[in-house]
This record gives structure tokens, sequence and C-alpha cells, in this order.
């Protein structure tokens, strides 16, 4: 099912077959996000995501998003602090020419001044409408103070930094970047894999193959107590965000905190949904997340509530965090988890995208295809006195909160 092969010109390609599908996903991952950007080119990866969209050395933005549109297919991109990832869902028969399109956009895009100002203009807007979200906002504030420099810049960047981005700084960082040998290419769904094969060892390279490293990174994360409040005009609620240290994700701790997330903020049947919004309606909106690099990981809580029940949630929250370093309950919650984390696997795996967006994810952390199948039995070999042990670790460590409250007028 899965075939993996490093091509002539560099490009790291898993292919997982799936013949029963009438459909497929391509993936290109180029390993450089936020993180490898400086202070003053902060957004210069997500700047250069979008204009490669508008124009190739041979089509223009039309021919580059039409004939996959015009037949329901979807081409997309996204930038993280690691990646940039350029995706497409198409019928099977468009396979060859999605990878021709993707492959123009990755590698031959065309940097035309008007095309640069043009995405300048759309990344403001984007901007302006990232920092009106409280959600946004409230997040923002609690990685500014507990990640290190390259971690805390939005990935966007800001407004000053993305409007002095000069088109030799975007030329310089994608000529050093964007090539073969720094990408991991994935299809999932039905295709032939001898034509893909031919058709992606076609990309000529332009970097020294024994010479290229990039390797992904990790955030530090502050030992220390963080508290931040900020205000907001024009807000009706107080938005909470409440992290701890968390185990990394090659961290042999990582799969008891699948669960422990899972149990405690996904579903309505969660922990945190059931104690704080359903018992005692302190929270219109509560969940969790656990985030997480090869070398650093946070565990999250966020909530909504009013002015009136935010000391009280605060409290809330506090009791939920010391009953589970205490083991009460747990056993009802774990399994909970467990059950959940794997059925919601099992269900995104159906989908050819999620699929490969999986399998990127596990093979750029541990450097070597781990199978859902893998992944499953891991969590699967998951007990009670593992995530009783989890909780205990990530409790006792240092609590960051980041509050934004309604400003008085």
């Amino acid at each position: 099912m899965y075939s993996h092969k490093i091509l002539d010109n560099g490009l790291d390609v898993i292919l997982v077959k799936r013949d029963s599908m009438m459909s497929a996903s391509v993936l290109f991952c180029v390993k450089v996000g936020s993180s490898k950007e400086t202070k003053e080119n902060a957004g210069l990866s997500h700047l250069i995501e979008h204009i490669s969209f508008r124009a190739t050395k041979r089509k223009n933005t039309f021919e580059i998003k039409q004939p996959i549109e015009e037949v329901g297919g979807v081409l997309n991109a996204f930038t993280s602090k690691n990646f940039t990832v350029f995706f497409a869902k198409i019928p099977s028969l468009k396979v060859n020419e999605t990878l021709e399109i993707m492959s123009e956009i990755l590698y031959e895009p065309l940097f035309k001044e008007e095309d640069i100002e043009k995405e300048k203009g759309i990344i403001l807007e984007e901007i302006s409408s990232y920092e009106d979200e409280p959600i946004n906002i409230v997040f923002e504030n609690l990685y500014k103070n507990v990640y290190d420099d390259n971690f805390s810049r939005p990935i966007m960047g800001y407004k000053d930094t993305v409007m002095n981005i000069k088109k030799t700084t975007i030329e310089e960082f994608h000529n050093k970047y964007y090539q073969p040998e720094n990408t991991v290419v994935i299809i999932s769904g039905k295709f032939d894999e001898d034509s893909v094969l031919k058709q992606l060892n076609g990309i000529k390279s332009i970097a020294n193959l024994n010479s290229f490293k990039n390797n992904i990174t990790s955030p530090s994360i502050v030992d220390k107590e963080i508290f931040i409040k900020k205000y907001k005009n024009d807000l009706a609620s107080n938005y909470l965000v409440q992290g701890f240290k968390a185990p990394p994700k090659l961290d042999k701790s990582y799969y008891s905190t699948l669960v422990l997330n899972t149990f405690l903020g996904s579903g309505m049947s969660s922990l945190l949904f059931s104690k704080i919004r359903e018992e005692e309606g302190l929270a219109y909106e509560v969940t969790s997340d656990y985030e997480t690099y090869p070398k650093a990981g946070l565990l999250l809580f966020y909530a909504a509530t009013t002015e009136k029940n935010l000391e009280n949630l605060l409290g809330k929250i506090e009791e939920v965090v010391e009953d589970l370093k205490n083991n009460k309950e747990i056993e009802k919650w774990f399994n909970y988890g467990k059950k959940r984390l794997i059925g919601k696997l099992t269900l995104e795996v159906e989908n050819n995208l999620s699929m490969a967006l999986n399998v990127l994810d596990l093979y750029v952390n541990y450097g070597k295809i781990i199978t859902i199948e893998e992944f499953i039995k891991n969590i699967e070999k998951v007990e009670i006195h593992n995530v009783v042990e989890t909780a205990k670790n990530i409790f006792s460590n240092n609590k960051y909160v980041s509050i934004l409250s309604p400003k008085n007028q």
C-alpha cells in the first residue's frame, strides 16, 4: 500500500495506493515556514505561498486553477512554522496534469512586481481580519510570551514587514528552499505509479544534492509562570487560553498525551465540555488542543465566557486539573478518549487528503513512514497508568495563562 522512493533529483516521494478510490490527493510539502524567517522579513514564507499561484513560466493564474477546478477539484496551500504545503484533490484521471501544474507552481513561479504588490495588499487585508478576531489575539498573546522569537511571530507576519519585503528577498529565499531535495511529495488514492514517478523524476534540481540540509526545528518554551491579561474594545466575552508544557512528538508520552487531550476537549462528551459547560454553565465554548513539535509541546485549554463567570471558570479549570493529577474519575474519561481518538483517525483516513496529511505529519517528524495502522496500534497500547503519569507530569509544570477581556468604556 505504501511505497517510498528518493528520486534522482532529490524528491522524497511517498505513494499510498488506494485503487478502490475514484479520486486522489497530491501534496507537495516544502520544508520551510515562518520559523526560518528573520524579524525583518516576517511573513515571507506566507507571501511566497500566495504569489506562487499568480503565474509560472508557462501558465497564468487561470491556467493554473481552471483545469483542476472545472472537474470539481480543489487546489490550495497553507503555511506553518516549519512547512509550506501545496495540495490538490482531484479525480484520478487528473493526477498527471495536476502534478505538472503543481511542480510549476513550486519550482517555476514568476515573481512579477505587480503580482507581488497585489498579494501584499491581499495579505494586509488578511492580517487585519486576523487581528480583529479575539480568539487569534488571545493565542498570539500567549505565544509571544511562551515561545522563542522564531516561533512566536505570526505566520502571516506584520503589516510593515510584509510591505517592506523586496522582490530580491523573495527570489533568494525561494531559490534556497524551494528545491526538490527539500520537498516531500505524497500521493494518496488511485493513480499509475510508474507514470507519476517518471513525471516527478523529470523535475530538475538546482541545488547541490550533497550539501542541502534543512532539518525542521522546535521552539524553546519559557520555564516560568506566565499570566497575561489584555483588553480590547467591542468585546462581549472574555477569552481564555491556559497552557502547560507537554511532551514533544518524539517523546514516549506522546500517545498518552493524545488520549489525554482527546478526552479533555474533543466533542460534547468530553470532560471539559461536560464539567464546565453542561454541569456549571460557565462557558459557551470550551475545548483543548495539543500543539506538538519534535522536541517541544504545549497542552492548551481554550474557553470563552462572560465577565461574571470568568473567576469561576478559572477556578473550575483548576479543579479539573487537580482532579486529573489525583487520578479522580480518570477511567471513564480514559476509555472515551482512547475510543474517540481511534475512531476519528479511522474516519479521517477515508479521505485521501486527510490520509496524505497524516502520513506527512508522521514522516517529517519521525524520519520514517509510520502507517496509520501502526499509529493506531500505538494508541491501543496506551494504558490508564500511562495517562495518569502523563497528566501528573504535565499539570505539575508551569502554568501559562492568556486572557482577553472587554475594555471598559
